[in-house]
């Protein structure tokens, strides 16, 4: 992070200061993926809005436990692969303070354990299913690229999307058309997400040697792939408001706007990783607008 200049300091004022240092606190706040463990907490809220169905705060919390533990051993898994100093924030930041990571990671893994007393059974044998499925992803992927074979872009939305669903899909016996419709929307804005953000780091995870959709595909191949996930999920929104008109879906249009901007004005989001801020901070877009047009 770069050092304050003189010419930077106030001269009556702190406010310099602390908006640096609100960033400061924003920034690291990104790093460890808080961002991303809020927006999934959000859009499981939100679902359970859609589908009526009453979600207890311990589950919350611990779908957002499980997340970060989730990004943070691949964050930490990456950083100890790499045999040079990281490229990205993120993985320089996951290099210098592996050890501490490594302890506060345990005790949330400790804390993830505790709260599973306390969750409704169908969702803890839920839960029990995805993380069975994230530990054979990592174990295959050790002694095989298995990113070769299914991107780990694909992977990661699939297992998000199920995470912010499960709380929701245990509860209801029959799910119907809208709610898988919804699921497919938000498959298709991680998907557009993680491969939007892949293209824009191209040049850092070539670098670091990290596999990414846009080093296995290339730029123009992503670039498409993540216009075609948007589109497709405005469609899913507009078929829906026709049929059955809710506010929900207007919250999934904006979403898919909004996305779809970064890709419009690259130049804008590039600066100081601007795509990275608004890419994942979409899926807090529920959370703000929903309570107040719903």
């Amino acid at each position: 992070m770069a050092k304050i200049s003189q010419q930077t300091l106030p001269t009556k004022s702190g406010e310099t200061i602390v908006s640096f240092s609100i960033y400061r606190l924003l920034e690291l706040a990104r790093i460890l993926s808080l961002d991303v463990v809020l927006g999934a907490c959000a859009s499981s809220w939100f679902v359970a809005q859609l589908s009526g169905v009453t979600i207890e705060s311990v589950t919350i919390l611990s779908l957002g436990v499980c997340v970060w533990l989730i990004y943070t051993a691949d964050h930490l898994w990456d950083a100890y692969q790499l045999q040079h100093p990281a490229h990205t924030a993120r993985h320089s930041f996951h290099q210098h303070y592996f050890r501490g990571l490594v302890i506060v990671w345990l005790v949330m893994a400790a804390l993830g354990v505790a709260l599973l007393f306390y969750i409704p059974p169908s969702i803890f044998r839920g839960g029990l299913m995805l993380l069975g499925g994230v530990v054979t992803y990592f174990v295959v992927n050790h002694f095989i690229n298995f990113n070769q074979i299914v991107p780990k872009e694909i992977l990661a939305a699939l297992l998000y999307t199920s995470g912010i669903f499960l709380p929701v899909a245990v509860q209801i016996e029959d799910l119907d058309l809208i709610s898988y419709l919804v699921f497919g929307q938000f498959f298709l804005l991680a998907l557009a997400n993680l491969t939007l953000i892949s293209w824009y780091e191209l040049a850092s995870d070539r670098l670091d040697g990290a596999p990414s959709l846009a080093i296995q595909y290339g730029r123009p191949s992503v670039q498409l792939i993540s216009i075609i996930c948007i589109l497709l999920s405005i469609t899913l929104a507009v078929w829906m408001i026709l049929n059955a008109p809710l506010a929900s879906h207007v919250v999934m249009i904006m979403m898919s706007l909004v996305l779809g901007s970064i890709w419009t004005f690259p130049v804008w989001y590039a600066k100081n990783k601007r795509y990275r801020w608004v890419a994942d901070g979409i899926f807090l877009l529920p959370a703000v607008f929903y309570p107040f047009i719903a």
